[in-house]
């Protein structure tokens, strides 16, 4: 099946969403609304939002997903144990560089993910990748060959471990299971520009 990826670079990190389409469908699945909704609502146009599916808690991937769901009526998903993460500042902001205070933040309610699933015509393998935090996620779209990574692996490097939840042993295993991925398989970070399993897999000794 071909489905179209538009990466939308939102906010202060310059942190990538994606919006994912199956051919012939207006709906769309968003990974990691970050914080620029009016610039994501503009890229999804017309169509509808049938899924937010966040990777992870932190405040730069999930500060437009409340209202997203809102506007749209779209179900959010994030990884258990990021759950708690989503409407606690002091975890989510975790540099404090957005100057919120807790009456600020946004209200996002998410349902935790559960192995698969299945939205806008498009089969979401869900694999736990905790490392960059406890409830990091990876999206894979296994016929497709596309992997939305998050902050676990970017092009040449991977997400911080001094954060919320990070562990250094956590982000190795959760490494080597991507590397055990077809070479081929697109990967397309929460930063920076898209790379392959293959590309990166060569880069390490795990």
């Amino acid at each position: 099946m071909a489905i179209s990826i538009r990466r939308v670079i939102c906010g202060l990190i310059q942190e990538n969403c994606y919006i994912v389409r199956a051919e012939g469908r207006d709906d769309c699945v968003v990974v990691d609304p970050g914080d620029d909704y009016p610039k994501l609502k503009a890229a999804i146009g017309e169509g509808r939002v049938g899924a937010v599916l966040l990777t992870h808690g932190h405040f730069d991937h999930i500060m437009a997903a409340g209202q997203m769901a809102k506007d749209f009526g779209a179900p959010v998903y994030v990884g258990a144990e990021d759950a708690e993460m989503l409407n606690d500042i002091e975890k989510c902001d975790y540099t404090g560089m957005l100057g919120l205070d807790r009456a600020d933040w946004p209200v996002i309610d998410a349902t935790p993910f559960d192995g698969a699933l299945s939205a806008c015509g498009m089969d979401f393998t869900v694999l736990p990748t905790p490392g960059h935090s406890r409830g990091s996620v990876c999206l894979y779209l296994a016929q497709e060959g596309a992997l939305f990574s998050g902050d676990t692996l970017f092009r040449a490097g991977y997400g911080r471990l001094d954060l919320y939840g990070g562990k250094m042993g956590d982000m190795l295993r959760s490494l080597k299971a991507l590397f055990a991925l077809p070479g081929d398989v697109a990967v397309y970070p929460g930063h920076g520009e898209a790379t392959t399993i293959g590309e990166e897999r060569a880069r390490y000794r795990i």
